[in-house]
């Protein structure tokens, strides 16, 4: 029945992560900061909750893009313009392409059997460079990327503008894997399409989101795709 696959790209296909990591250390490199531990974890706690704010639609990248590390450093008394780091810190961000335990081997199998999307709400420049080093554009027909589809996921507006550009095919036919249980999950059971969620950590399972498929491992996935 399953003939779509849409699948997320960060913290699903490549390790974002790992790539924040690596972006954050290069930038604090040139920009004559001292990287240190704790930084890690501030940067994922306001960049996720300023992201769950562009889902919702209360901010926009562009206010993100301005204030995410002003508010990392006030958080962590460090003087640093937050704006020139943001800069450099993307333009790293773009070269890292860590991807995550069974992607590639995942795409390979996926792409035999069905066509293979990617649905991300990050930038189309910086997702094609990182998919590219990753060796993974070779499996994916297309990109549905916020900043071309113009709209976020989780939007309806966003996921007609996937279909239209599909061809409108049968939802029953359609697919979303990734590890968001607002952008993809959410998003993806409420515009009536199956869903998989992308669940290393063995978060609990929520009530409220309509999951048809739970794995651990992204090699889990071919048990029942």
């Amino acid at each position: 029945m399953i003939k779509i696959i849409l699948l997320d790209v960060d913290n699903t296909l490549l390790d974002f992560n790992k790539c924040a990591e690596y972006a954050m250390r290069a930038a604090c490199k040139k920009m004559g900061v001292e990287f240190f531990g704790g930084m890690t974890a501030v940067f994922h706690e306001i960049n996720n909750r300023l992201w769950l704010g562009i889902e919702k639609g209360e901010i926009t990248k562009a206010q993100l893009h301005r204030n995410r590390w002003r508010l990392i450093f006030e958080r962590l008394g460090i003087d640093c313009d937050g704006v020139s780091f943001e800069k450099i810190f993307r333009e790293y961000l773009a070269e890292s392409a860590e991807p995550v335990e069974g992607a590639a081997e995942l795409l390979k199998y996926l792409s035999g059997k069905y066509r293979v999307f990617t649905a991300s709400n990050a930038f189309y420049n910086q997702q094609m460079s990182r998919l590219t080093r990753a060796g993974m554009l070779e499996y994916i027909e297309g990109m549905f990327i916020s900043e071309k589809i113009g709209y976020e996921k989780p939007s309806k507006e966003f996921f007609d503008e996937c279909f239209l550009r599909l061809g409108n095919p049968p939802k029953k036919e359609v697919i979303i894997i990734g590890d968001s249980l607002t952008a993809d999950i959410g998003g993806g059971a409420s515009y009536g399409i199956k869903t998989c969620w992308y669940n290393p950590d063995r978060k609990p399972k929520p009530e409220d989101y309509a999951i048809d498929y739970t794995v651990q491992r992204l090699c889990d996935i071919a048990n029942f795709l």
